[in-house]
Parts: structure tokens; C-alpha cells; sequence
């Protein structure tokens, strides 16, 4: 007997479904067996949470009786996670793209019994509208298509099954030399919004690692333009309204070129990319408000996306009350009763307008006045509060509960690189314990979970959990010297050469184990987060440096070779791959040995205050056997007396006592 079956699952998004009329299963082979003995098509619907239209189709049709009927007719029906099953999302996000059409949330796929796509979309209204045709309307046509003119249905599905193949196969002629860093780095420019920054026109994604480049282009080439389009965009982010003034964090993009009107919903990741860039521009500048606005969303983070267990939550939905963004707006009279004889100072920063800058309401956004005097911002975060006890009485968006492996390893190794620059223990216990869920619970000996929800593993990891997860616990070691998070970034990195190697070079996103997916693909690209094969990279230089295992550099080699030959022009997608080769020709390490950890500790806390992106900084006070082969780290004695190493192309340089003679050096 046909039924919702989402009450079944964990997932937050999942079970907002489990009331709906129309008979969804989850993904698993189930519904393709009955689909076929049905003879029926598949109908795919993938989205998330804290998607507002998601919700806004949710509302209009699937919660609606008689589009329920067509679908439960003429359908198998699958709802998806995108957030729980990324490796599936991202096939058939390429496969609607192959398609010619763009990609998003809600996707709207159609599926045959093999899995295969032959159409496809993203949202479509419940009634013709703005030249979309009505949710009805299209499976009543891809119904009668696919009983009536299955050839063309066959047709469709092998050009799209073959594109698919095809791309995981495409190689190119590319040398990547100093001539090809700089051609990115001159389109990057070019398409630079120089007012407003970002990428040009709307909507803005923050697209952290593209400003990420341009710093460590500045650094290693020292153009300024690059450094000040950089700051620009960071600056503008902050200000604006994608970054919750009250509360403290960002949202996922802005709809407008101004970084003022954002889509409401608070993803891990992005706040997680926040940060670091934050960490990076702070080292730079030594600017407070950098350092203000690293604190603001870590305290957002502890007080609404920390889990009990010490691991952090996914996402806060974008609407309350049915209604986008009402959650986080103020009218001018509001603003102004609240704060009383305060208004004025607070409105000289924030331009409060009576009749409002957004649908009649007010988007914070404090344009030109970022970097305010300490005295201000102190008296600034006292009005702060008392609006943020204000909204605290409001109905609060959905929390997506779940914890996701690959979005809690950028949370922990951010979180854990701003402990090392503002020697703070509170932000590095928010790093560990984080990563000590990961290790003791969504780990089970031989693999790595990609989701829990209420304490329920669920879906096998994924590249990005592998790669993420490893460079945590190596930058949470290089920062305390503690060997058990290097140990377990060196088991993860067997895992993942075992199970996720393409021969070839590259990884594969899903494990050799996943079969419930039509191909493994490989990917080369950013996306939302940084392309996890490019932060391989960087993870095998440092487990070549600190073990001398051979085995790293060769990985490294063969996933360059291979990297290289996948590019084609997807510029603004590579720059995670081209800082992480950056990393691998030019870094440099530097090594605090002595017996007593505290003066080693002296000396990292100095040394970590600048900004070198290709420096690896490790303290030693034993020689452990995990180091027991690596070139450099084996050949130093321990003394009682703290020494420095400064280790490039090879070879060490004599040891010293002089902080300023190594800064001077790096």
C-alpha cells in the first residue's frame, strides 16, 4: 500500500515532508524497483532546509491535494537531501545543466528505473507564471511523453548518460606557470565589481577562496590592486546586510549587487570560510573590527549551531512565520523605541530609514562605518544587545540539526587557526571537542559517517569529509602538538587512498563502496566550499613534511599531473587547486624544537602573527616515531633550550634564538 514514507528518516528537510500528500520514498532502491515493475517514471526532488524556495514549492504543490494526485498517479516519487547526498545532487545538478538549463535549489529531476535522468528543472509555480509552465502541467507532459514516446525518452536519457561519462574523460593542454597565475588573477580583476566588490551584478556569493587567492597573490607578487579589491569585498561583506549585525554571522548570498538584501538563510560553511578569511585579514591589518567580526559569529555559532555534543549544527532557515527574512528586519519606530536617546548614535552608523530600505522594512547595513574607534563599538555592542534581546522574543527560523562531517572540518580548522592567532584556549576547546565528536562518533573504524542527526549516522563519507576532517586534525596539531589528531589525519588519508583513488591521480567524490549512484565523478572546481581534491593537495605537502613518507609527494605529483589536465576554463573555479600547487612548489617550514613545550609555545605564539600562507609552523619536544623518517624533523636535536629552524628547498638553516631573524627571512 503507497505511503509518505519520510517519517522514516532523520534529516530535518526529509521529514518536513513526512505530511504530505504525495507519496515520497527516501533514496534507496526501492522505489527504482517499483518504478520499473510499475513501468512509471521517477520524479527527483532535491533540496534542503533553510531553502526558501524549496519551501515555496513545498507550499504551493506538494502539499496540495490534487498535484499530490498526478504525482502518486503517474510517478514514483523521491525526495533527497542535497545536504545528506552532495555526491547525488551534484550529478544531476551537471546532468540539468547538460540540459543547457541553469542549476539551484529546488532541483526537479526526471529519472527512468536505472537512474538515469532525461529531464529536468528547478522550481516550477503551482500556476503558469512568469514564463515558467505550471508544476501540473509539466508532469502531465513528461507523463505522457514517457508512456507515449519512450524513444525519445531513451534518446534523451543516452545523450545525458554519455555527457556525463564524456566529462569525467575530457583532458586538456595546460601549462600552469607564473604566465597562467597571472591571466587568473587579471580575469579575477576584470570581473571584479570595484565599487560595491565581489563579482560583478547580482546576486553576490561571499566565494571566500577567490579573495583567498588574490591575498596569497598579494603576498607572493606584492600588487596592491589585488590586496585592495580584496579588502573592498571583505569590508563590503561585513558591512552590508548579509552580515547579521545583531546576532553575528552571514547569510548565504545577497539578491542585490550592494551586499544589502540577503537570501536570509545561515549556512555552517559560509560562516566557517567567514572566519578564516577573517583570521587571514586580521594577520594583514591588525584591524579590530576583523577580530570583532571573527567573535561575533563564533558567538552566534555557540549559541545557536553548537550541539550538545560539541559538534555544530548545519543551517537557520531563511523564513519565520511563513514569511522570508522577518526574523532579522527592524521598522524605523521599532528600532527607535527600543533604543531611546541612544537612536541617534545608533542610526549615524546604521542609516535607519523611516520608510525602509527593503519592502518597508530596514536591512541593517553599516556602509562606511566598519571601522569605528574601540570607545564607539564598545557603546555600539551595549545598543546591540539590547536589540538582540528584543529579537530573541520573536519566532525564530528552523535550525537544521544535523551535523555534517565535511562542514564541521572547515568549522574546526578555522575555529582552530583564530585560537592560534589570538592564543585564545576557549576557541581551540570549541575546535577539539568538535573534531573529538567527529573521531569518536561519526567514525566507526574503517569509515568515515557524512551525516548525524540525533545521534544516527547516516550515509557514508564523502571526499569532502575525508579532506576537511584530515586538514582539521593537522592544523589542530600543528597548533598544540598534540600527535593523536595527526595519527588520525594519517588513518583518514589510508581511507582515502584506498577507497577514493581514480588510479589515475585525483579522487573520486564517492568511495568504491557507493553503489547506489550512476557514476562516480571527479571534480576540479569550487563550488560553495573549496574543491576538496586541491585541499588533498595541501594536506599530502604536510604529511610528506612531518612523516617523510615518499608515498605523499608521489600522490601529490600524480594529482597535479591530473588536476592540470582537467582544467578548460573554468577560472573562477581552480583557485583552491592553483593556491594549494602554489603551496606545493614554494612552501616553507618552520621548526621550534625544545624539550620544555611552554618556551616553544612562546615562540609559535610570535611567529603565528604573521600572515605566510606557505609556511608550515610545528613545535617538537620529542623525537616521536612518527617523525622518525621525515628529512628535516629526524635530523634536529632536541635541547633543553628552545632553537628555530627555518627548512626550504631541501635544506635547514643553522638554528637560533632570534624570533626577528627568521620574520625577517619568510
Amino acid at each position: 500500500m503507497s505511503k509518505n514514507f519520510l517519517s522514516e528518516e532523520t534529516s530535518p528537510y526529509l521529514l518536513q515532508h513526512q505530511n504530505n500528500p504525495v507519496y515520497w520514498y527516501g533514496w534507496s532502491e526501492e522505489p527504482f524497483k517499483i518504478a520499473k515493475k510499475e513501468d512509471k517514471p521517477i520524479l527527483l526532488s532535491i533540496g534542503y532546509a533553510s531553502c526558501h524556495w524549496c519551501h515555496v514549492m513545498a507550499h504551493e504543490s506538494f502539499e496540495d491535494i490534487e498535484t499530490a494526485k498526478i504525482m502518486n498517479e503517474k510517478f514514483i516519487n523521491i525526495k533527497l537531501d542535497r545536504e545528506e547526498r552532495p555526491d547525488i545532487d551534484s550529478i544531476y545538478q551537471t546532468a540539468l545543466a547538460l540540459l543547457g538549463q541553469q542549476g539551484g535549489w529546488p532541483l526537479t529531476m526526471f529519472l527512468d528505473s536505472s537512474k538515469k535522468p532525461f529531464w529536468g528543472g528547478t522550481y516550477f509555480p503551482k500556476i503558469p507564471r512568469q514564463g515558467m509552465p505550471a508544476f501540473k502541467s509539466i508532469l502531465n507532459m513528461v507523463s505522457d511523453t514517457f508512456q507515449n514516446s519512450r524513444d525519445d525518452i531513451n534518446k534523451n536519457k543516452s545523450l545525458i548518460f554519455n555527457a556525463l561519462q564524456k566529462l569525467q574523460n575530457e583532458k586538456y593542454d595546460n601549462k600552469i606557470d607564473e604566465v597562467f597565475y597571472k591571466k587568473i588573477s587579471e580575469l579575477l580583476i576584470s570581473n571584479i565589481d570595484k565599487t560595491n566588490g565581489g563579482l560583478k551584478g547580482a546576486p553576490k556569493f561571499p566565494q571566500f577562496f577567490l579573495y583567498d587567492y588574490l591575498l596569497r597573490q598579494y603576498k607572493k607578487n606584492n600588487e596592491q590592486l589585488l590586496y585592495d579589491l580584496s579588502i573592498k569585498t571583505i569590508d563590503q561583506i561585513c558591512s552590508g546586510g548579509i552580515y547579521d549585525h545583531i546576532g553575528g554571522g552571514i547569510s548565504r548570498y545577497s539578491v542585490d549587487q550592494y551586499w544589502l538584501v540577503p537570501h536570509f538563510e545561515k549556512m555552517l560553511y559560509d560562516n566557517a570560510q567567514l572566519i578564516n578569511v577573517l583570521n587571514n585579514f586580521w594577520l594583514l591589518t591588525k584591524k579590530p573590527a576583523y577580530k570583532n567580526k571573527i567573535y561575533e559569529t563564533v558567538n552566534w555559532l555557540e549559541t545557536d549551531m553548537l550541539d550538545s555534543s560539541g559538534a555544530f549544527y548545519s543551517s537557520y532557515d531563511a523564513d519565520s512565520e511563513g514569511v522570508e527574512g522577518k526574523y532579522y528586519v527592524w521598522s524605523y519606530d521599532e528600532v527607535k523605541n527600543i533604543l531611546g536617546k541612544d537612536f541617534l548614535f545608533f542610526n549615524k552608523i546604521f542609516n535607519i530609514k523611516e520608510d525602509g530600505n527593503w519592502e518597508g522594512s530596514n536591512v541593517l547595513g553599516c556602509y562606511g562605518n566598519l571601522h569605528i574607534n574601540n570607545r564607539d563599538y564598545k557603546k555600539l555592542k551595549i545598543l546591540i544587545e539590547a536589540l538582540y534581546q528584543y529579537r530573541n522574543n520573536r519566532p525564530k527560523p528552523t535550525c537544521d540539526n544535523k551535523i555534517l562531517c565535511d562542514w564541521n572540518g572547515l568549522i574546526i580548522d578555522s575555529l582552530a587557526k583564530s585560537a592560534s592567532i589570538f592564543k585564545d584556549k576557549k576557541l581551540l576547546k570549541l575546535a577539539t571537542e568538535a573534531f573529538n565528536f567527529i573521531k569518536n562518533d561519526m567514525y566507526d573504524g574503517s569509515t568515515l559517517y557524512h551525516s548525524n542527526c540525533n545521534m544516527i549516522n547516516k550515509h557514508e563519507g564523502m571526499l569532502e569529509d575525508y579532506a576537511y576532517i584530515i586538514r582539521a586534525g593537522i592544523s589542530i596539531f600543528e597548533i598544540t602538538n598534540d600527535k593523536q589528531y595527526l595519527e588520525f589525519s594519517i588513518t583518514l588519508s589510508e581511507i582515502l587512498m584506498n577507497n577514493f583513488s581514480d588510479g589515475d591521480g585525483m579522487f573520486y567524490t564517492s568511495s568504491q563502496s557507493q553503489k547506489d549512484i550512476i557514476i562516480r565523478n571527479k571534480q576540479i572546481i569550487d563550488n560553495v566550499m573549496p574543491n576538496a581534491n586541491a585541499i588533498m593537495i595541501e594536506n599530502f605537502v604536510k604529511l610528506f613534511f612531518l612523516t617523510g613518507d615518499i608515498k605523499y609527494f608521489e600522490l601529490n605529483k600524480n594529482i597535479i599531473q591530473d588536476y592540470t589536465s582537467r582544467i578548460n576554463k573554468e577560472y573562477f573555479g581552480i583557485c583552491s587547486f592553483l593556491n594549494s600547487l602554489d603551496f606545493f612548489n614554494n612552501y616553507q617550514s618552520i621548526i621550534i624544537a625544545g624539550k620544555n613545550p611552554i618556551n616553544n609555545r612562546e615562540i609559535y605564539d610570535q611567529l603565528i602573527d604573521h600572515y605566510r600562507p606557505n609556511t608550515i609552523i610545528i613545535m617538537i619536544n620529542n623525537k616521536d616515531k612518527i617523525f622518525s623518517d621525515s628529512k628535516f624533523i629526524s635530523q634536529i636535536n632536541i635541547e633543553n633550550e628552545s632553537l628555530i629552524y627555518l627548512c626550504k628547498d631541501n635544506t635547514c638553516s643553522l638554528p637560533t634564538k632570534n624570533i626577528n631573524e627568521i620574520v625577517n627571512k619568510i
